[in-house]
């Protein structure tokens, strides 16, 4: 009996805690609706529209420095998590002192910062740790207020990281009294080896006083390797499912996806901006796995699952479609918004040629990007412009051994690189002054600026390798038709017999050839595929000038079979197109 009065007793002082709480949490918040400080929002600058403001707030009174640190120090991007959705860090440690900036002011340029990315689904990683300069609970519930259902209706998970305890009761109790729907995409995060098996740790750039406090909650962070069996389709080179030449056609998670997109999609608002469950992912790829399954019926699924598995599959490739060596390749690109033709024929002539290696990949990227200009067109339905096209697809592009260089490499960052106020070194450091050293983002061409471009120009940037399919297809056709010619028996000991060979020709154009050429052109440099060395145009106009040699030489050499019409084997398809 006193047992159970005991806990009746426990009970009611903790409902009378909860109760005092929501009550102090409604105080707050009612009080934060009153009026707020100049300049906190468009609505309080007479006169200014939306636009006006942002630009007004972004220049504020320093030049636009504050703007760039938060969107290179405190609010970054991460790359993509597990479902290919973009991912955000934000740094509670380079929170600034409140009494030296303006956080009404910073809380708009999180808002500006964020605007790039909530249209779609998206992901938040906070490090709350070692946070020298803590916000009032009244501006936190300022922010919670300001940041509304356009913010929060994208965002699929929140992934807080080292709570303190008072974050983490003030938050749950604000979500449960504010929105207790928010309150289940919240995950509260230990250790860095928690996080690791939630997203791909290694593509954030976490800094040395988080992983500090770590140590206090382990000895070492533990990254699963999320290794998967042996595939059929996901994770396997290019060249061995489309052929060197694309003769193979496409691999069928591409074949299916492009299909009913082409035929059902078009039209569909936020097309590849939406992720679908991970588990129906599952489904789909263990579908194509199916020993004896060749394609998926996307009508039972629907359109953003075949956007999903398209983007997926193009992310696992062995090799990325745009390796590292080619980063610097991409950054010398023309200014596409001030020479779009010149951009435009750079891309033709450079880029795509060096990308075509295996020549595969440029028939798999005339058949994405085909798609994609298709969807640019019907952007007044869809709501899916080029830009946003290219900003979405990016990420799935790069992949090297430096995630802060494939982060800067698909940049949507809008903000202008702002002049920089020039600080006096002393002795001291002081962290309430911005410090933007090594933080700077070169105002350059990336991935997203290069898809973009393909995008808005692919006729012209696609032309040569939409013909070359297209003849090859047509020469394989006419083959195709004509009728078997009997093998030529050759007379018993005539001069000129060759050895039997049982295997297939040989291939034109191999890759000891191009090798050859380059080294009887005093060009051996031009095979080499080091990442630790940035490809130049010289090269790729050196390998293109090899390539050309080597296929005159082999013509050369086989026009005498060609005669004899022994050359039927020697077929090239390049089909699904």
């Amino acid at each position: 009996m006193n047992a159970s009065n005991g806990f009746a007793d426990f009970a009611k002082k903790f409902n009378d805690f909860g109760n005092q709480l929501g009550d102090n949490i409604k105080r707050v918040f009612n009080e934060s609706q009153g009026p707020r400080r100049a300049g906190s929002s468009s609505d309080d600058v007479l006169g200014l529209d939306a636009e006006a403001f942002r630009e007004a707030t972004i220049a504020g009174n320093d030049g636009g420095e504050l703007a760039t640190y938060v969107n290179e120090k405190l609010v970054c991007e991460a790359g993509v998590d597990f479902d290919s959705r973009p991912m955000l860090a934000f740094y509670a440690c380079r929170l600034l002192n409140p009494d030296v900036v303006d956080y009404d002011r910073l809380l708009n340029l999180i808002q500006f910062r964020l605007d790039d990315f909530v249209e779609s689904d998206y992901t938040v990683v906070l490090f709350a740790a070692s946070a020298r300069y803590n916000p009032s609970i009244k501006w936190l519930f300022n922010a919670y207020r300001r940041l509304g259902r356009k913010y929060k209706k994208n965002l699929k998970a929140l992934y807080i990281v080292h709570p303190l305890k008072w974050v983490q009761v003030v938050m749950t109790a604000m979500n449960a009294i504010l929105s207790p729907k928010f309150a289940k995409k919240v995950k509260w995060i230990d250790t860095l080896s928690e996080l690791a098996q939630a997203v791909p740790i290694n593509q954030i750039n976490i800094p040395p006083e988080v992983y500090q406090f770590n140590t206090t909650k382990e000895a070492q962070i533990k990254v699963p390797t999320h290794g998967r069996p042996p595939s059929r389709f996901f994770g396997v080179p290019l060249e061995q499912l489309m052929g060197a030449h694309g003769e193979q056609g496409l691999p069928a998670p591409v074949a299916d996806a492009l299909d009913y997109l082409y035929t059902n999609a078009l039209e569909v608002p936020d097309l590849f901006r939406r992720t679908p469950p991970p588990p129906t992912l599952q489904k789909l790829r263990n579908q194509y796995e199916a020993a004896g399954h060749v394609s998926v019926a996307y009508a039972v699924w629907g359109e953003h699952v075949a956007a999903a598995v398209l983007k997926t599959w193009c992310r696992e490739l062995p090799q990325p479609i745009i390796p590292p060596q080619y980063y610097e390749l991409i950054r010398q690109l023309p200014d596409p918004a001030q020479h779009p033709d010149q951009a435009a024929v750079y891309t033709r002539d450079i880029v795509l040629p060096a990308l075509s290696d295996p020549p595969c990949v440029s028939l798999l990227l005339a058949a994405l990007f085909g798609l994609l200009r298709a969807v640019a067109d019907h952007s007044a339905i869809n709501n899916m412009t080029s830009a946003k096209l290219a900003a979405a697809w990016a990420p799935n592009f790069v992949r090297s051994s430096q995630p802060d260089v494939d982060i800067s490499m698909c940049s949507v960052t809008r903000f202008s690189e702002a002049p920089r106020a020039k600080h006096n070194s002393s002795d001291d450091d002081d962290d309430d002054v911005l410090d933007l050293s090594g933080g700077a983002s070169e105002n350059r061409p990336n991935v997203v600026t290069l898809a973009r471009l393909m995008i808005d120009q692919y006729q012209l940037i696609f032309k040569p390798t939409l013909e070359a399919a297209e003849a090859l297809a047509k020469q394989q056709a006419q083959r195709v038709s004509a009728p078997q010619k009997p093998p030529r028996t050759p007379a018993a000991g005539s001069p000129g017999d060759l050895p039997a060979h049982s295997g297939p020709a040989p291939a034109a154009a191999s890759d000891e050839d191009i090798a050859a050429v380059v080294a009887e052109l005093g060009n051996a440099r031009v095979s080499d595929r080091s990442p630790d060395r940035a490809v130049t145009a010289e090269d790729i106009t050196r390998r293109l000038k090899a390539e050309q040699e080597a296929a005159v030489r082999n013509a050369s050499n086989s026009a005498p079979q060609d005669k004899q019409g022994n050359d039927d084997n020697d077929v090239i398809v390049v089909g699904n197109f």
